[in-house]
């Protein structure tokens, strides 16, 4: 299980791992997002990656059996070598780990270490080194990998190590690396199961709140615009995919995600330049070719309440046509 709190890179550090994967293995990826569109799986798709998706909510609460579902079927349908699970990074691991290291899934599952991308810049905001999951993320890993080093102040430096000399069991490896730059030999380290969480009911399922009439939304709603939410501990996500032949103008796109007021943003667009992969978080947006996917679609996630009219401010980026382009 690759984990971290909500910007930390786990995709961008799943598709480096994804990238070491030996050749004559099968690897999968379960991506679980907070946000009712998934993302991070037309990302992996797009990488040529194996990847089933569990949407809206968090796997240890809202999204318990879809997540069990998702498993039986990779391991049935596609019997992987190596299963990669990407959980929200407002989610909670413990019952994660209860439900991978228990049951059925004790008899066909040998679990490993898991890896804690930590951006060491949140180490000093009081939002991030208060909040249960954040803590517990930490908590119960194998490895601790401080990401984004080349962002870091040396006062960032210094609390990573820290929180990470702190850590009780001591980790099995702590790491400072850029672009989620991981080892693939970490996720062979045993995993230690004697780890607690300091937390263990954090995140209980009646802390997703589900805004029932856009989780009842047909798929003809969603495409016509309609944003699908989610909230949690004070975040809000805003999903939305696009009509089939949508197309973004490049520049007006590119800008309106450098101004939007997010936590974190993920969209696949095409858009009059080609099809391109928008990642934002804190102020730095990175844009990566990618292969075309079946719709264009964004997902937001920003502090509740935030009052931007999000719908509105995408609507103008929209153009008539991509097909010179794409």
């Amino acid at each position: 299980m690759v984990m971290g709190f909500l910007g930390a890179g786990k995709t961008t550090a799943i598709l480096n791992l994804l990238k070491q994967k030996p050749a004559d293995e099968k690897w999968a990826v379960l991506v679980n997002e907070f946000g009712q569109v998934g993302i991070d799986g037309a990302i992996f798709a797009a990488s040529g990656a194996i990847v089933r998706e569990v949407a809206g909510g968090c796997l240890c609460c809202a999204v318990g059996p879809p997540f069990q579902v998702a498993v039986n079927r990779l391991l049935t349908e596609v019997k992987p070598d190596r299963l990669l699970i990407e959980p929200t990074g407002l989610g909670h691991p413990k019952r994660v780990f209860d439900m991978l290291t228990g049951g059925y899934f004790r008899t066909v599952l040998d679990v490993r270490a898991s890896i804690c991308l930590v951006d060491p810049r949140k180490l000093s905001d009081s939002r991030y080194t208060s909040h249960e999951n954040f803590i517990d993320q930490i908590a119960l890993s194998d490895v601790l990998a401080a990401n984004k080093m080349d962002l870091a102040d040396p006062a960032a430096t210094e609390s990573f190590k820290r929180w990470a000399n702190g850590s009780r069991p001591r980790k099995a490896v702590v790491a400072q690396t850029v672009q989620g730059q991981l080892d693939v030999a970490w996720l062979d380290i045993t995993r230690n199961p004697t780890r607690q969480a300091s937390f263990p009911d954090a995140h209980l399922a009646g802390s997703i709140q589900i805004d029932a009439d856009n989780r009842r939304m047909t798929r003809k709603s969603a495409l016509a615009n309609s944003p699908l939410q989610n909230a949690a501990d004070g975040y809000q996500s805003y999903g939305f995919v696009f009509p089939e032949h949508s197309c973004f103008d490049y520049a007006r796109t590119t800008r309106l995600l450098n101004q939007l007021e997010a936590e974190r943003i993920k969209a696949v667009f095409a858009t009059d330049k080609g099809w391109f992969i928008f990642n934002a978080a804190d102020g730095v947006m990175t844009i990566v070719p990618c292969n075309p996917s079946a719709n264009s679609r964004i997902e937001i996630v920003a502090a509740q309440n935030n009052g931007q009219d999000i719908p509105s401010l995408l609507s103008r980026c929209i153009v008539n046509s991509c097909s010179d382009a794409v």
